[in-house]
């Protein structure tokens, strides 16, 4: 790729500490040697790169920190500032979410991750061998769809173009397998898509309803929500940029329609709602305790140096979450349990 064809991303930086105590949608206070080298560090980024702004958020209870902090602009047209509160698209994290549902759901007998994609989607090819913790953990060998031809020209061609789920796994799955089912660790948007239409089949609710029933308001989060279609952010939101052949940023924050990620990354929300999630993902209180150390304790190599992939969440050291990238944010979240 030219050197010139450069994402210009909003970096938008979620990191939790253990422990994180309740309330925590109240603003925290900034104190102490560890936040002055944060927000130094941020501004660093902000100041000597091409990111735009930066949202940034550290909870610990070893440590009495509570740190939230926004950097950098918002807007480059009108001098916005970033602001902690703002909205942003949370990518790839969602996936933490979709397989927190389907660990809901084998917990109430309704699925079992040794059941094979042929129970559910026998059109898809290998779906004999392919188990749900096969698509959860990476491991299936299906493709990304968002590698196929057609969609690469589709996603630059008509931009607001609505994908049917079942069209990106149509893409996904029509590519040839990366690998042998079970055999290695491919990260692929394909595998969280099906298990997104799986969930639906079983439940016969939308994903959407799921997610909201399961996670969102248990959880708290009041300022989440997952759009199944349509490119409408909410207010108050920072801009994202790509800056591409042009070499100058192009504002890419509404420009583009959300279904093109789906159950792989749809999910919009703020910094202190991924506070609040982060406590409930790392802590197991949305499922059994034989799920959630199931969960942390099954994990695969990934190609990330130093990371580890389980079902849905990816292990660095000993921090547990996700990070991810779309069009305008590269969102990270991470916990200790």
């Amino acid at each position: 790729m030219p050197k010139r064809m450069l994402w210009y991303f909003i970096f938008l930086i979620i990191v939790f500490g253990t422990g994180c105590e309740e309330g925590g949608n109240t603003a925290p206070e900034t104190s102490g040697e560890e936040t002055n080298y944060f927000e130094s560090l941020c501004d660093s980024v902000v100041d000597q790169t091409p990111v735009p702004g930066i949202i940034a958020g550290y909870w610990s209870d070893s440590s009495q920190t509570a740190w939230e902090y926004a950097t950098g602009f918002a807007d480059l047209m009108e001098g916005k500032p970033m602001e902690t509160d703002m909205y942003f698209r949370i990518a790839s994290i969602t996936k933490t979410m979709v397989n927190t549902v389907l660990f809901q759901l084998i917990d109430e007998g309704l699925l079992s991750m040794e059941d094979t994609l042929s129970q559910f989607r026998p059109d898809i090819p290998h779906s004999n061998s392919i188990t749900l913790l096969m698509l959860s953990d990476m491991t299936s060998g299906i493709a990304d769809y968002s590698t196929h031809p057609h969609f690469m020209q589709m996603a630059l061609a008509d931009p607001l173009h609505i994908w049917h789920p079942d069209s990106l796994i149509a893409l996904g799955t029509s590519l040839t397998p990366l690998s042998e089912p079970g055999e290695n660790w491919h990260y692929s948007n394909t595998n969280t898509i099906i298990l997104g239409r799986i969930i639906e089949q079983i439940t016969g609710k939308s994903l959407a309803d799921e997610l909201n029933d399961r996670i969102f308001e248990p959880c708290g989060l009041f300022h989440t929500t997952f759009p199944e279609t349509g490119n409408d952010m909410p207010e108050p939101h920072p801009k994202g940029y790509y800056a591409g052949d042009i070499g100058y940023p192009v504002d890419w924050s509404e420009s583009y329609d959300i279904s093109v990620a789906w159950a792989a990354g749809a999910v919009i929300s703020t910094l202190r709602d991924l506070r609040e999630y982060a406590v409930f993902l790392t802590d197991g209180s949305l499922m059994s305790a034989e799920s959630h150390a199931f969960r942390l304790q099954h994990e695969v190599p990934t190609t990330i140096e130093g990371g580890y992939y389980g079902p849905g969440i990816l292990r660095y050291e000993s921090w547990y979450g996700h990070l991810g990238g779309l069009p305008g944010s590269h969102p990270l979240c991470f916990g200790i349990p």
